[in-house]
């Protein structure tokens, strides 16, 4: 049976994320680089050559320069940026306190030390054997799953064949091919998530792929070459001709 591996998803999700954030903080750095240090008065216009220019620079200075020029798609963005930088460190610690990607450990899977003596590891594959027996726990692949690695794991310590195989290869069922397990955390496999699980499923599938997709025809539909709205090709074609004057162009700029 193929297992959920919770490391593989934290490495994977790391590497999704830091697509995301670097590109990200980058823009941010560039934008409050700008706001605060970079952006120089001739670049916004704020050059003052008499007392009224003076009056127009410091109020262009005000709006261009500081948080006021910060807009709020620029908030939005910090916003979720600093979010899932806070979930990339937590992920990030999650695998230093978790290790390397799922691998076969019987004196883990056990919760023993390594150096347990015969005693110890028959205690506690009982223990744990009962507390995961797929009786105790119907209909829970997460508990059948993690029943049959404490078996795997206590055959591995006690039968002579199993231990040799895993001292050589790793796994008591001596040398693998391949090893495959699931990029996706076991919290999947509750049966206690399988509603929000299905019900998350659903509204993804159903409503925002869905959506998405609809607004982004709806969007694009309305524009045509370089990126002119229809309305305007439209609103050109009925205010000018041959007889239009220079004084209307005003309102025909305007009205598109």
């Amino acid at each position: 049976m193929l297992q959920y591996d919770n490391q593989a998803w934290n490495f994977f999700a790391l590497a999704w994320l830091t697509l995301y954030l670097v590109p990200s903080w980058y823009k941010i750095s560039i934008r409050l680089y700008k706001a605060f240090i970079g952006t120089k008065d001739s670049e916004i216009g704020a050059i003052a050559r008499t007392s009224d220019e003076e009056k127009k620079a410091k109020m262009l200075k005000r709006n261009s320069k500081g948080l006021k020029a910060l807009d709020q798609a620029f908030w939005i963005s910090f916003g979720f940026t600093f979010l899932f930088s806070a979930l990339f460190v937590y992920l990030y610690s999650s695998i230093q306190e978790g290790g390397e990607v799922n691998s076969f450990d019987p004196f883990s899977i056990l919760e023993i030390d390594s150096g347990a003596d015969a005693k110890a590891i028959k205690k506690a594959y009982r223990k744990m054997s009962l507390f995961w027996h797929p009786d105790k726990n119907p209909n829970n692949p997460a508990a059948e799953a993690r029943f049959m690695m404490i078996a795997k794991a206590y055959e591995a310590l006690t039968d002579p064949a199993a231990k040799e195989n895993y001292e050589k290869f790793g796994n008591p069922d001596g040398k693998q091919s391949l090893e495959v397990s699931i990029g996706l955390p076991s919290w999947l496999l509750d049966t206690d998530n399988r509603n929000v699980v299905l019900m998350a499923y659903l509204i993804i599938m159903v409503g925002v792929i869905p959506f998405s997709v609809w607004k982004y025809y709806s969007n694009s539909s309305k524009y045509g070459e370089k990126d002119v709205m229809y309305d305007s090709y439209s609103w050109y074609h009925h205010s000018l001709d041959d007889t239009t004057m220079m004084k209307s162009l005003p309102e025909t700029f305007a009205g598109s």
